[in-house]
């Protein structure tokens, strides 16, 4: 993620649409932070608890009300649309504040969430929403002094990313039926690193890119047994 789309992350997932019966969805796998997958599971899930399909879309619309009524979405926008680095210091400190409120919008959601599914399964769910508020927190950590908007790198980094996660996936992760992410050996666990260490090198001309895959790393490897094994990375 980059520049804009960075700051637009939050509000892109919370304005998605998901209007669709969900069919029958396994509880995640080890490795899985699919979005759409999480979000059939949890709707499985709770129609299991009482909770009806309609009453957990109407859940989840409430949080798109609350994110409307906090940030002024409008000219988050238009401003996030002509970033630069002569300006992001300038955006930033308009609508961090906003951005940081906004995350509340999603308590009423994730408890709802916390009484449908297991406690490993509702683990994911915190890991994702804690990566979302370190990822604000970098970007927004004195209006901006953790990056430099460059669109032209920036661009590149986008088209690049993906061809990057999936080189060093293939090149340090051998798939493993039935892994356990609470019994991860230190043999697992440092393939995880080696592949993390090899996409940070690939993104290290993209500061952004490249934070937002070590806060990823790290917010998933506290729900992991790598925890006992792996210190935090540092920031690149």
């Amino acid at each position: 993620m980059c520049g804009k789309r960075s700051m637009m992350l939050l509000l892109a997932l919370v304005t998605a649409a998901h209007a669709e019966e969900p069919s029958q969805v396994d509880a995640p796998d080890a490795l899985d932070f699919s979005y759409a997958r999480l979000w059939r599971y949890a709707q499985q899930q709770c129609g299991t608890k009482g909770i009806t399909p309609t009453e957990f879309t109407h859940s989840w619309l409430d949080v798109r009300r609350c994110l409307k009524n906090t940030l002024d979405v409008v000219q988050l926008n238009e401003d996030s649309m002509r970033l630069d680095v002569g300006n992001q210091q300038e955006i930033l400190g308009r609508h961090c504040p906003k951005l940081f409120q906004g995350v509340k919008c999603f308590n009423p959601f994730m408890d709802m969430i916390k009484g449908c599914v297991s406690e490993e399964s509702y683990e994911i769910f915190q890991a994702l929403r804690s990566w979302f508020h370190d990822i604000l927190e970098y970007l927004c950590e004195n209006n901006g002094a953790n990056i430099e908007y460059d669109k032209q790198k920036h661009d590149t980094c986008t088209r690049e990313i993906n061809k990057h996660i999936i080189t060093c996936a293939a090149e340090n992760l051998i798939a493993t039926p039935e892994v356990n992410r609470k019994t991860l050996s230190e043999e697992n666990c440092n393939a995880l690193a080696t592949a993390k260490d090899c996409l940070l090198k690939k993104l290290k001309d993209c500061d952004v890119f490249a934070n937002g895959a070590r806060l990823f790393y790290e917010n998933f490897i506290q729900i992991t047994s790598c925890k006992n094994y792996i210190p935090n990375t540092e920031r690149k």
